[in-house]
C-alpha cells in the first residue's frame, strides 16, 4: 500500500491527489448493504482463475498497471507531440481494480475464491465509489472503461485507451506466466502456491522460455529446496510407501 500511496504522491493536482490517497487508506463500499469479505487491498489477488491469482497479486498488477501507463504517455507524447494528463492516467490506474477485493472470500485452507452471495462486479462499484466520492468525470470515465470493448462504456480519452492497454498488458503476460506455474506445480507434485511464496511467476515463466522446461523445473526445485520446502521425489515416495507397510 506505501507503494501505491507513493505513486499517488505524483499526482500534481492537490485535489485529486488526496481524493486519491484517501481511497487507497480507505477502499470501502459505502452503501450499507454492500458485503465486505474481510480481504484487504493488500492481501487480495487480482483474479481467482486467471492473472495474478495468489496473495498480494492485486497490489503488483495496481502497480505495474500504473507505472506501465506512465510509460505508454511517455512515448505518446515524445513519438506524436499530444499532450497526455498523467494525473487522470495514475489515478485510473491506481483505482480501476479497487473494489476486487469485495469479490473474493479467504477459505480455511488458505485459497481465495469468488463470493458466493456477488456483491456487485468489482468495475460497477468502483465507479459507484467515484462518483459518491465527486471524483472527476474523466477518471470516472478511465475506470469504467478499462475493460476495453467489454466495459459497460469504451474507451473515450487517450488516457483511458493508455490505462486499458496497460492493464490488458500485464494482465495477459502474467496469466501466460501463471499457466506455466500451473503446469510446473504438476511437474513437482506440489500446489501452485507454493510457487508463488518462493518466487514471482513472470520469472518463473522468463526460465521457461529461455531455457527450457526440464531446466525451469531444475530451477524451480532449487529455489524451493533453498526455502526448505519439501518436494519428495518419486523415489521418496516409494521409501515412505515402503516405511509404511
Amino acid at each position: 500500500m506505501e507503494r501505491l500511496i507513493r505513486l499517488a504522491e505524483l499526482i500534481k493536482d492537490e485535489n485529486l491527489r488526496k481524493k486519491v490517497i484517501e481511497f487507497l487508506k480507505n477502499p470501502k463500499a459505502t452503501h450499507p448493504e454492500i458485503v465486505d469479505t474481510g480481504i484487504s487491498v493488500e492481501e487480495s489477488p487480482a483474479s481467482i482463475n486467471w492473472h495474478h491469482r495468489y496473495e498480494g497479486g492485486l497490489i503488483e498488477h495496481t502497480i505495474s498497471v500504473t507505472k506501465m501507463a506512465l510509460k505508454i504517455a511517455d512515448v505518446l507524447e515524445e513519438v506524436y507531440g499530444v499532450n497526455v494528463n498523467r494525473d487522470y492516467i495514475i489515478a485510473g490506474a491506481l483505482l480501476h481494480d479497487i473494489m476486487k477485493p469485495y469479490n473474493y472470500i479467504k477459505k480455511e485452507d488458505g485459497i481465495y475464491d469468488h463470493y458466493d452471495m456477488f456483491n456487485l462486479d468489482h468495475l460497477t462499484l468502483a465507479v459507484a465509489e467515484l462518483y459518491k466520492r465527486d471524483f472527476p468525470l474523466e477518471v470516472i470515465k478511465i475506470v469504467a472503461s478499462h475493460h476495453g470493448e467489454h466495459s459497460p462504456t469504451r474507451p473515450s480519452s487517450i488516457e483511458a485507451y493508455i490505462v486499458h492497454y496497460a492493464d490488458e498488458v500485464d494482465s495477459k503476460i502474467n496469466d501466460v506466466a501463471v499457466r506455466v506455474c500451473q503446469a510446473r506445480s504438476r511437474d513437482l507434485g506440489i500446489s501452485e502456491n507454493e510457487i508463488y511464496k518462493a518466487i514471482n511467476p513472470l520469472k518463473v515463466y522468463e526460465v521457461r522460455s529461455k531455457e527450457g522446461k526440464l531446466k525451469c523445473i531444475e530451477y524451480l526445485k532449487n529455489i524451493l529446496k533453498s526455502l526448505e520446502i519439501i518436494i519428495e521425489s518419486e523415489n521418496d515416495k516409494e521409501e515412505n510407501i515402503k516405511k509404511i507397510d
